[in-house]
């Protein structure tokens, strides 16, 4: 909001400039891929907030919900028992904010939900997995992190591995 992600404000415990304004979004597919049940390494928070946190996230969180408070105890059962996890896949559509998504599913079964990971398998045409016609692929991380040790040598073209990788990717745009 006013170029600046919403989490800076909540973590600072500045309000909102505004409400955040609801906007269409297309859910594409959503498929639940595995279920980890508690076969997994989360644990539930053990942090509890301080009163000047609670107060900050209060203040944050008005500018979204109007009155709110925050309720932070601990549930005895919960401190021994393991989150239930899962693993989602969406397509959606752009400006959608997956968090949201999953925040708004836990609540409407009357429950919280919480994205512990999140990975952006597509943008566009360009996906780590090609599969649609007109895809393109994405340079792998095991290509920058070698390059970031040693950049390697050029071919005979001059160009080193990374850079070949790059260009054989690249999608030229014509104006």
């Amino acid at each position: 909001m006013d170029g600046k992600p919403l989490y800076e404000y909540a973590r600072k415990g500045i309000p909102l400039p505004r409400p955040i304004e609801s906007r269409k979004v297309t859910v594409h597919s959503l498929e639940l891929i595995e279920w980890k049940g508690t076969d997994h390494t989360y644990r539930w928070p053990e942090k509890v907030f301080s009163e000047e946190e609670k107060k900050a996230m209060e203040t944050a969180l008005k500018g979204v919900e109007g009155d709110v408070s925050v309720k932070d105890d601990l549930d005895p059962a919960a401190v021994v028992d393991i989150p239930t996890a899962f693993v989602l896949k969406m397509k959606v559509s752009g400006g959608t904010y997956v968090r949201s998504i999953v925040h708004d599913l836990a609540h409407s079964l009357g429950s919280a939900g919480h994205v512990v990971t999140l990975s952006r398998s597509r943008q566009g045409r360009f996906a780590i997995e090609p599969i649609e016609e007109g895809d393109f692929g994405c340079v792998p991380w095991d290509v920058f992190q070698r390059a970031s040790i040693d950049p390697g040598d050029a071919d005979e073209e001059g160009w080193t591995e990374w850079e070949r990788e790059v260009i054989s990717r690249l999608d030229v745009v014509q104006s």
